[in-house]
């Protein structure tokens, strides 16, 4: 099973040259950490998670390049779980692709068969699914950034619906199994903010979701969402996260909207970073 690229030439440029600069743009972008982060040469010692953005790279990317310098910090890990929304409402609700290769301008990247297994073992509401991944572009988008720092690894796709918060607690028991048999593992977890609001309004409501977020509050996350209307899109696969119990609480590294590159605040979308070390 070979994925190839849907969003290359569109959320980032598809030639590797063009990509590589553009990179290397969000990580010098006002917005972004201001440095491009020295390539990993060591080894990931202990899991690490982190939370980002999934827009186009001109709107979102400064802010992803928040987490990805930090991670790089920590050391290349041998293989990278991503969770992350489906927005193209097709395939299973828990979809996972378990087999083969996905494809990016910068080379392919080897699914962990054993590890889907493994991940698929121990959440039963997990599915072998490659419709829910063939045309989404959360997961997708973060390929270039962990290949510019880490090079080769391999990586687990898993792509989550809205869902019962029930199911995100079963999620997280098999994301701990995988922390718990991967020590060296990097978990990237997607979501954007709330979607097409003032910028005033955008910025309180994400404040409220970044609040629970960085409490470790799942429950707490659920309900401000569905009281203030926030239009979180990965509301489920953060609470995947707060649910897990190998990690720690979150730390915010930076919140921005899309106002703040395009400079029209009356409907912006809201995004932001975080780290996350072991407990």
């Amino acid at each position: 099973m070979k994925r190839s690229p849907v969003v290359a030439g569109s959320f980032y440029p598809g030639s590797v040259a063009r990509l590589k600069s553009n990179i290397e743009e969000c990580f010098l972008s006002p917005l972004g950490p201001g440095y491009i982060p020295d390539k990993s040469v060591k080894s990931l010692e202990k899991n690490l998670a982190i939370i980002v953005p999934h827009a186009g790279y001109i709107y979102s990317g400064p802010v992803a390049a928040h987490a990805y310098a930090e991670a790089a910090k920590f050391g290349k890990p041998e293989l990278v779980v991503l969770v992350g929304p489906n927005h193209t409402g097709f395939g299973s609700q828990v979809g996972v692709w378990d087999q083969g290769e996905w494809l990016t301008p910068f080379g392919s990247l080897e699914i962990s068969t054993d590890a889907a297994q493994k991940f698929l073992k121990n959440c039963d509401e997990a599915l072998v699914d490659y419709e829910a991944h063939m045309n989404e572009h959360s997961l997708e988008v973060q390929l270039p950034f962990l290949q510019y720092l880490f090079g080769e690894f391999k990586i687990l796709p898993i792509s989550v619906f809205p869902i019962f918060i029930n199911v995100c607690q079963k999620i997280a028991t098999g994301l701990d199994e995988i922390a718990r048999q991967y020590p060296s593992t990097l978990f990237v977890f997607s979501t954007d903010l709330n979607h097409y609001e003032s910028a005033e309004i955008t910025k309180r409501k994400d404040e409220m979701a970044i609040e629970k977020i960085a409490e470790k509050d799942p429950l707490g996350l659920y309900t401000v969402v569905a009281k203030h209307k926030i239009t979180m899109c990965g509301l489920s696969s953060i609470a995947a996260l707060l649910f897990m119990k190998h990690f720690d609480k979150p730390k915010l590294l930076k919140h921005a909207t899309s106002g703040d590159v395009t400079k029209d605040t009356a409907q912006v979308v809201g995004y932001a970073s975080f780290i996350c070390e072991p407990a």
